[in-house]
């Protein structure tokens, strides 16, 4: 890195207790069990655990130096190592990770909201990989740890960063804001996914409404002009300057229209930006994807990128694995859409299953929404109510709230079934299911339906095989 030991100390506002003030540092690791020669371990703390408890296993590897809140009495530093002390090391990792943003200086884009923001990122870049060296969140690196790590991640020449920002408390939209500062941020939504942490729909809100207030009074905020709650959020919290608004009202700057499903799954739409006008086609599953293409083409827009060009990157973007993602797996169009849920997504969801084409019967498999507190039962109600007249074919629950999603949909036209076990569900489904039928996947990443569809694969691979699997022992190992 282009810093040096007093760059460093003054960046993290720590004591440099041991090294030359003019020494270059190497870069920046807070893993030791993926720490090189002559980098620097910064030892983060954690609920059960102090970094500098592992300060000896990182000199294991020849490490330059280290950043820690204390140094135990047990443990000797070599001469060469350099050690900085610091109040705080998680609020140090993320000031290195934005001296080095400011260093690289590319154009940041941060993205954020309820729902989609994955999906939404992972647009973005495959537009701006084809004309940008382009630099994206891996993964679910969108924390307070994670988002350092990516931005650490950039290299000389990084053009454009694409930045996803998590959050599911009070305050950590506004830290990550401040280390990343991006010039551009878009929130996709504001639904009620983790509303339990901050209280209300107005604390949500208020969460999501920090990373425009913490963004820099030149910079650009892309916001969804469908949403009713971002509209809330723009009449009681500060903006930038500058907006640009995307969605499928007439006033919407970034508009869709003449919106149809594509065969078997997908959406094709028309792109009208200040009077030039595209065809776009988005070849994944949901009708909510057409909007998360709007905020993706709106951020290329203001990049620089023409219409044409946004919808060439469009037509070959692949969703993130369990997000929206789409198979035939023995006869059966299967949506895996299970990575994660709120209310709003999953309602959304079952709705565009409606629009699956090709397929004889149409079956959904929901799990228990998480991180809702007090209103769990109530929003597990509301999505039962809100999906009870789609044209569903049977309605699978699992779980043990997601229960309450069946009970109110099943006085609707369909018939609802429950399992609190996993590897019952995929037995069910395994018996239940046909050729040409539609299945669809959602739950939160704690309800584990992955397990659902890795069992059930199983049992209609080794029935193809004639190695049939009886009894539910057979699928436990999948279903944990």
């Amino acid at each position: 890195m282009a810093f040096t030991l007093q760059d460093l100390s003054d960046i993290t506002g720590g004591v440099l207790v041991q090294g030359d003030e003019s020494r270059q540092i190497g870069r920046i690791s807070t893993d030791t069990r993926r720490i090189k020669a002559g980098e620097v371990f910064v030892g983060l703390n954690g609920k059960n655990f102090k970094g500098r408890d592992f300060i000896q296993e990182a000199l294991r590897y020849n490490i330059g130096g280290i950043v820690v809140d204390g140094l135990p009495e047990t443990v000797t530093l070599p001469p060469d190592v350099f050690c900085i002390i610091t109040d705080d090391t998680t609020q140090s990792f993320g000031r290195i990770a934005r001296a080095w943003r400011d260093f690289i200086k590319p154009r940041v884009v941060g993205v954020t909201g309820s729902a989609g923001k994955t999906t939404t990122k992972e647009m973005i870049s495959a537009i701006c990989r084809n004309n940008f060296q382009t630099l994206a969140t891996e993964g679910n690196l969108n924390n307070l740890i994670g988002l350092p790590i990516t931005l650490l991640n950039l290299k000389a020449g990084d053009q454009v960063a694409v930045i996803e920002f998590g959050m599911s408390t009070p305050g950590e939209l506004a830290e990550l804001t401040r280390i990343c500062n991006p010039d551009i941020s878009v929130i996709t939504n504001v639904g009620n996914a983790h509303i339990g942490n901050f209280g209300s729909l107005d604390g949500l809100i208020a969460g999501e409404a920090e990373i425009f207030e913490e963004m820099a009074e030149d910079s650009l905020a892309i916001v969804n002009l469908d949403c009713a709650n971002v509209s809330l959020m723009r009449a009681s919290h500060r903006f930038p300057k500058r907006v640009l608004t995307y969605g499928t009202l007439e006033t919407a700057e970034v508009r869709a229209t003449k919106i149809r499903p594509m065969q078997p799954v997908g959406y094709e739409f028309e792109i009208t930006y200040q009077g030039a006008s595209e065809q776009i086609a988005v070849p994944i599953y949901g009708r909510y994807s057409v909007l998360n293409a709007l905020a993706a083409a709106a951020v290329a827009l203001s990049l620089g990128l023409d219409l044409r060009t946004i919808a060439t990157g469009l037509s070959k973007f692949t969703p993130p694995k369990m997000r929206s993602e789409t198979e035939y797996f023995d006869g059966i169009l299967i949506v895996a859409d299970c990575y994660n849920a709120s209310p709003d997504a999953m309602a959304k969801s079952v709705r565009s299953f409606a629009d699956l084409t090709g397929v004889k019967r149409r079956v959904a498999v929901l799990g228990d929404m998480l991180e809702l507190g007090t209103m769990m039962e109530e929003l597990h109600h509301e999505v039962g109510a809100a999906i009870k007249t789609v044209p569903l074919d049977l309605l699978v629950t699992v779980g043990i709230t997601s229960r309450l999603i069946s009970d109110v949909a099943s006085r609707g036209s369909y018939p609802c079934v429950h399992f609190e076990s996993r590897a019952e569900a995929a037995e069910f489904l395994h018996r239940e299911l046909k050729s040409n039928d539609g299945l669809l996947v959602k739950g939160s990443r704690g309800a584990k339906l992955e397990e659902v569809l890795q069992a059930l694969k199983q049992m209609r691979s080794e029935q193809q095989t004639g190695k049939l699997v009886s009894g539910a022992t057979d699928v436990r190992e999948f279903c944990t």
